[in-house]
């Protein structure tokens, strides 16, 4: 196929001229589908495989069941295949051709302008996105997206998690002209090269209301790692006999059943394992909440937790008055080493922790070892969170990249203008934080990226916090999350803040639950098992039951990694001591009158009670 020149890349001829829209008011919109394709050195983050959208799965590349799955969606014009232009993505168009597919070549770090190339090309007025390394796309949540979108005249639309979908089996469109004004008059280029960062431009965009249903469980289908193909094939071999329609594609409702069926598959397909611990993701856990279930608060849990808390060193930039880690940092103003963190990692992929988040007592990024830590943790396939105040997370010395091997990153910035920031935390550096977290959005831009603010007497003007989470929808930020100050009775707030809901786009939140999931209530007069879920680990190797005890400086820690490993530690005497002691509601309320695993003790308490073996 000849190619040729249009705007400095290279696109396949095409012997139809594209008519202008006028010359067509009264057809009906067309739609097209750009399926995103570029190969990718070897050493991406987390291990991703270089050139996924040619993997083979059960006979055919992913790019090959792509375009037999577009095929079966009737509300699609045409298909193109939207590639690099790097000398390897020439492997690509090569298979695009093969399969009858146009192609065309451009713009490999900006995905926006490359969708737009591909809806000029096919004279579309709508463009979807179907990523390379989704070979189950399902083409009929496909065709209600399609009909919803042109139904609601929308600019964008989306089907994912929270509509239903699963991971892997979903896709968004986009107007052309939305496409062509953000391009024409919005920032640089360089902001865009992920369409997440198209849905927070301050203008108003025509987001299509997806109705929400129930969330899909947190499964993946798509190939990303070494392995993922296999359980994309497992799925196929599957619905051979347990498929609705044995004869079709796989639909997304067959994969949800085949990975609640086969558990084992969906914690290894799951997208790089949970760094930080919510609520609703406990579930995905079945053999940790077996352990809890079957130990009861009787005896002691021997398996590992699903994440750990680490505080990498003491070190702190800012002095924020409500802090209580204060006392902390001078007991201990200590940074691991490196040596011991790589036997930590060892050991917890051995026993299966699935993720990390780097936190404080001080700020994570002032440790001499931040990068080395990240790069650790990765090579052992631990997913990797980070909570950092947002301050210096870009010295001269540190390549921006490593913020892309995060899995979520949370800034805390808890004032809403320069002055606030200034008299709460002691440093003027309101600008400075909001300037990175632009660039956090541009480097780590498929990542979650979210804002935490503590809410004091001293923060809680509403117009200040209307102009705050405009401002970070319009930076990329995903959620902004509010919670209360803890341990400071004088500074408490209880302004009413759910007037920041307004707010709430598609792809921009505002998280207040935790407002009255804090209440001081204790632990509802529940023995603990919750800190069976997640590890604490201090800046001096000191290993806690939960982060509470890590501020008292009464409490002991149940061991130390400078002289034993994790595992000595996790299942030794003096954690079933503490364990013992935290069965006892008593005990637990005298230590935390504000406790944040109190939802989770309900949950597994609730889960106590069923009577079922097979609970999940």
């Amino acid at each position: 196929m000849r190619a040729h020149k249009i705007n400095g890349f290279s696109m396949p001829s095409d012997p139809q001229s594209p008519k202008e829209k006028g010359g067509r008011a009264s057809a009906p919109p067309r739609v097209a589908a750009a399926i995103v394709a570029r190969s990718s050195s070897p050493d991406r983050p987390g291990g991703l495989l270089s050139n996924r959208t040619l993997v083979p799965v059960n006979g055919l590349s992913c790019l090959g069941h792509i375009a037999r799955r577009l095929a079966l969606c009737p509300l699609l014009d045409s298909v193109v295949v939207a590639v690099g232009d790097a000398e390897a993505d020439r492997s690509i168009i090569e298979a695009a051709e093969a399969l009858k597919l146009n192609w065309l070549v451009g713009y490999p770090h900006d995905m926006l302008r490359r969708l737009l190339s591909a809806a000029d090309r096919l004279n579309a007025d709508h463009i979807v996105r179907v990523n390379g390394n989704f070979p189950l796309i399902d083409p009929s949540a496909l065709e209600r997206l399609i009909a919803s979108h042109l139904g609601r005249t929308a600019d964008y639309s989306s089907n994912s998690h929270y509509q239903g979908v699963v991971y892997g089996l979903g896709a968004e469109i986009i107007s052309r002209s939305i496409l062509r004004e953000v391009l024409e008059y919005g920032p640089p280029a360089d902001l865009y090269s992920r369409t997440r960062l198209f849905m927070r431009r301050p203008w108003d965009v025509n987001i299509n209301p997806q109705p929400a249903g129930s969330p899909a469980p947190d499964f993946k289908a798509s190939v990303d790692f070494a392995g993922d193909e296999k359980i994309i094939e497992a799925i196929f071999a599957e619905g051979a006999r347990h498929y609705q329609n044995p004869s079709a594609e796989p639909l997304n409702e067959d994969v949800i059943a085949f990975f609640k069926a086969r558990p084992e598959l969906a914690a290894a397909g799951r997208k790089n394992g949970v760094s930080e611990v919510g609520l609703s993701k406990v579930l995905l856990f079945p053999e940790k909440l077996a352990a809890l279930k079957y130990n009861g608060s009787s005896s002691v849990d021997r398996s590992y937790p699903i994440s750990v808390e680490l505080s990498l060193t003491n070190l702190c930039n800012q002095s924020c008055r409500w802090c209580s880690d204060r006392e902390l940092r001078r007991r201990s103003p200590d940074c691991l080493d490196l040596d011991t963190l790589k036997r930590l990692f060892d050991d917890l992929a051995r026993g299966g922790t699935r993720g990390v988040t780097i936190e404080g007592g001080g700020e994570p990024t002032l440790s001499p070892i931040f990068e080395a830590a990240v790069l650790a943790a990765g090579e052992r396939q631990l997913a990797v969170g980070l909570i950092s105040k947002g301050l210096e997370l870009f010295p001269p010395e540190r390549d921006p990249a490593i913020y892309a091997r995060f899995e979520c990153i949370r800034i805390s910035l808890d004032a809403a203008d320069r002055w606030q920031y200034l008299k709460t935390k002691g440093v003027d550096g309101f600008d400075q934080v909001l300037s990175n977290l632009t660039r956090l959005a541009e480097c780590a831009s498929e990542k979650t990226l979210g804002v935490g603010y503590v809410l004091t007497s001293q923060n809680d003007e509403p117009d200040h916090l209307q102009h705050l989470a405009l401002s970070l929808r319009s930076l990329g930020v995903d959620y902004l999350q509010i919670r209360p100050v803890v341990d400071n009775p004088d500074m408490v707030s209880r302004m009413p803040l759910d007037f920041l809901k307004k707010f709430e786009r598609a792809r921009f939140s505002v998280n207040l639950a935790a407002l009255s999931d804090n209440e001081p209530d204790g632990n509802a007069g529940l023995p603990c098992l919750a800190h069976s879920l997640s590890a604490v680990i201090g800046a001096d190797g000191a290993v806690w039951l939960c982060g509470r005890l890590n501020a008292e400086e009464s409490a002991q820690p149940i061991g130390n990694l400078t002289s034993q490993s994790f595992q000595r530690i996790w299942l030794g005497p003096e954690r079933a001591a503490q364990c013992a002691r935290a069965a006892s509601a008593a005990w637990c309320q005298s230590h935390c009158p504000q406790c944040r695993m109190t939802k989770y003790n309900q949950l597994l308490a609730d889960i106590d009670r069923l009577k079922t073996k097979n609970f999940i």
